[in-house]
């Protein structure tokens, strides 16, 4: 069945996405770009999500969300329909979406309001459309798109599991959240790379990536980082980037209660990159919120600005600055050094409240000598086990027993 008028997204492709038309049979959806580039997706291997902007565009994925083959054409979705092992699935998403429509009459009248002040006060531009229809959205609707993000990306290493590493990471994430806005909850993972960065996606999704611990000297420095990036998430700056890429028209779909149109959108925008992507206005605010909470978590919040200054260094002595992602998208580090220690200055001496972290320890355990400190230990282990065993035996029945 077809043609219908759709499109792509690929990496392979220039951009990450092209125009095509589109074809239905039994073995599945098949697209072919005006560059002649052809794709497919089987039918036994579509994976359906309903949304867009119009809330009407259907997107049929590969399990490894690497390919996207979409189109919101009359007829499209009918001819999806016809194969066996979509027809549910449609009809289910088709259902979904008439729900969310009917929930959508329940922020009507508060759309309605807002429009006419936006149109009171347009000339403040889409910026403010975009943040009045983020704060509408309840937070679950972060949550979600932060689930959906982080499980559709290639995260760049293995994910760390030792405890010296995890919990310290953890421990950081637990003070600064304690004393951050909002009622967020973080997930947070340690990855096994050399890039010396550390994000955050909306809902509380945080990736930590070992070249940011070893090249932290101390553990506020980690923790002003961690600060900032938690920031981005209480204030909801991911968010506030797809109500930008959506526009006026985008807005009032979030406005009524379209998350269907929204988690599609914000997928798209993670692979390109452009989600954790901020302006220079959501920058300063982070920074500023970052400093707040790591002077009520009784931490130095000169942390952050003493990593930056790390940073700036490493950069302008040319060594190794093809690893500096996180600085590299956060620019401006003079101005942002000065901006934070004046804020320091304004609020006074901190409460100083230390977390028990053993911040030598940490980085030992992220360092050249790591694995094969590790692989000596397991050894090690392994040549005393067989005279330890009943030793070890008794010492677990007797754990049990203080328990």
């Amino acid at each position: 069945m077809g043609p219908f008028d759709g499109g792509v997204f690929d990496k392979r492709l220039q951009g990450g996405r092209a125009g095509a038309q589109l074809t239905v049979d039994a073995h599945g959806v098949h697209a072919s770009t005006t560059a002649g580039d052809t794709f497919d997706v089987p039918a036994r291997d579509c994976q359906l999500e309903l949304g867009g902007a119009s809330g009407r565009m259907w997107f049929c994925r590969t399990p490894d969300r690497q390919l996207t083959i979409y189109s919101e054409a009359r007829g499209f979705a009918e001819a999806l329909a016809s194969l066996p092992n979509l027809s549910q699935p449609v009809a289910e998403l088709r259902r979904h979406r008439r729900a969310e429509s009917r929930r959508g009459v329940l922020f009507l009248l508060a759309a309605l309001g807002m429009l006419i002040a936006l149109g009171i006060a347009g000339y403040f531009g889409l910026d403010y459309a975009g943040r009045a229809a983020i704060e509408a959205l309840p937070r679950e609707a972060d949550e979600r798109i932060g689930r959906l993000a982080i499980n559709s990306m290639d995260l760049g290493g293995p994910t760390v599991h030792d405890k010296t590493v995890t919990d310290a990471v953890n421990a950081i994430v637990a003070r600064l959240a304690e004393h951050a806005p909002g009622d967020f909850e973080y997930q947070v993972r340690v990855l096994d790379a050399e890039t010396v960065n550390a994000f955050a996606l909306p809902g509380g999704q945080i990736v930590v990536y070992t070249g940011l611990i070893a090249k932290a000297e101390a553990l506020d420095e980690v923790a002003g980082v961690l600060a900032h990036e938690i920031a981005h998430v209480t204030q909801r700056h991911g968010l506030q980037r797809i109500a930008q890429s959506l526009g006026v028209a985008g807005s009032l779909e979030l406005l009524l209660g379209d998350l269907g149109g929204l988690s599609a959108i914000a997928v798209e925008l993670m692979r390109a990159g452009a989600l954790t992507s901020y302006g220079r206005d959501q920058e300063r605010e982070a920074d500023e919120q970052g400093v707040l909470t790591m002077h009520a978590s009784g931490l130095d919040a000169d942390g952050i600005a003493r990593f930056f200054q790390k940073l700036q260094k490493e950069q302008d002595e040319m060594e190794i600055p093809e690893i500096f992602a996180w600085m590299s998208s956060h620019p401006d580090l003079d101005e942002r050094i000065a901006n934070v220690r004046a804020q320091i200055d304004s609020l006074g001496p901190v409460a100083e409240q230390p977390l028990e972290i053993d911040w030598d320890a940490v980085r030992r355990a992220v360092g050249p000598d790591a694995e094969a400190a590790g692989s000596a230990a397991e050894a090690d282990a392994t040549e005393k086990a067989p005279e330890q065993n009943a030793d070890s035996k008794a010492g677990s029945k007797a754990k049990r027993r203080k328990r």
